[in-house]
């Protein structure tokens, strides 16, 4: 009996079967626009509404009064959350980054006087801490000296950056970055991955068009990779094994160009299968690859903001059995 369930799971209807599986979880559990069935996917939906906000302030040049339609959803639903849960370490963050945004706008002339600064004012109300939401400024010459302490301050010290400078990539200290990644692991040591890196402006604006979460940012980009990885690499049950090998890849692909001194900001591929044939045609990407990420990539400047990009604490994360 085990050995014909191991050779159904072998074959196309197995695998039809497995995906099934995988998608019915998948909508059973996740939630979909603003319709929440857990605790936890009104946090995602909270931790990502906000984080907008952040990345709108870690912009170099962030439009006056930018995301009133985001944030007047924010503090719809940032409300019925804190009438049902109290005000937490999320509720927290979402007031403090939104303190910012009334000070961002303020300090440039701002006229906060109206129902919707009043609204954001009103949810504020006098709470605040430091370093919860928001963002941080940082200096490149304090970065530097991160370089060479511990992995573990290496690691906190990198942020994605949204302000780049001028000054052109070299492309042969993106290559030392491929080098150094490529040591990931794989399923199998098989290495499925492909980093394709694009250095003409044209094709850069182009594909990053179809991401369409850049905006803010697009011209400073100086170089873009495209991660992917080889379907035809992968076999039976193992139609997820690509985007974990890919991730993987990616997470060690920004490591390394944080080592380098490149400022780099992951854009997702989550977009229709269209977009993707799109941006596989403009990248001269073969029909076998599946998109996992976008990389921006720039110099630093001397001086940036970036999202504060709050961590939870390690006890929400860690389960020991």
């Amino acid at each position: 009996m085990k050995v014909h369930a191991l050779i159904f799971w072998q074959t196309s209807l197995g695998d039809i079967a497995n995906n099934i599986y995988g998608l019915k979880l998948f909508y059973k559990y996740s939630f979909k626009n603003n319709s929440f069935k857990s605790k936890e996917s009104e946090i995602a939906f909270l931790t990502k509404q906000y984080h907008i906000v952040e990345k709108g302030l870690a912009l170099p040049n962030p439009r006056l009064g930018f995301g009133k339609e985001k944030i007047n959803l924010l503090l719809d639903k940032s409300k019925k959350y804190e009438e049902k849960y109290g005000e937490d370490k999320l509720v927290i963050s979402i007031k403090n980054c939104l303190s910012e945004y009334i000070e961002f706008n303020k300090n440039n002339g701002i006229n906060i006087k109206g129902p919707y600064f009043d609204s954001i004012l009103n949810f504020i109300g006098c709470s605040k801490q430091q370093n919860q939401g928001g963002t941080i400024s940082i200096d490149k010459s304090e970065l530097i000296k991160v370089m060479s302490l511990p992995f573990e301050n290496f690691v906190k010290s990198r942020f994605s950056i949204r302000d780049f400078s001028n000054e052109n990539v070299d492309i042969e200290t993106i290559k030392k970055a491929v080098y150094i990644a490529k040591h990931a692991p794989s399923v199998c040591n098989r290495q499925s991955w492909k980093a394709h890196v694009y250095t003409k402006e044209k094709q850069i604006l182009s594909l990053l068009k179809i991401q369409g979460g850049n905006n803010g940012f697009t011209k400073s980009i100086n170089k873009l990779i495209v991660v992917t990885t080889n379907i035809k690499a992968f076999t039976t049950l193992e139609n997820n094994q690509l985007f974990i090998d890919g991730g993987l890849f990616s997470m060690n692909l920004v490591l390394a160009l944080h080592s380098q001194g490149l400022g780099a900001c992951c854009l997702n591929t989550c977009f229709p299968f269209t977009s993707e044939k799109k941006v596989k045609q403009i990248g001269s990407i073969k029909e076998n690859e599946r998109l996992i990420m976008m990389i921006g990539i720039g110099n630093l400047k001397n001086s940036y903001k970036v999202a504060i990009s709050k961590k939870k604490d390690l006890n929400e994360i860690i389960n020991i059995n």
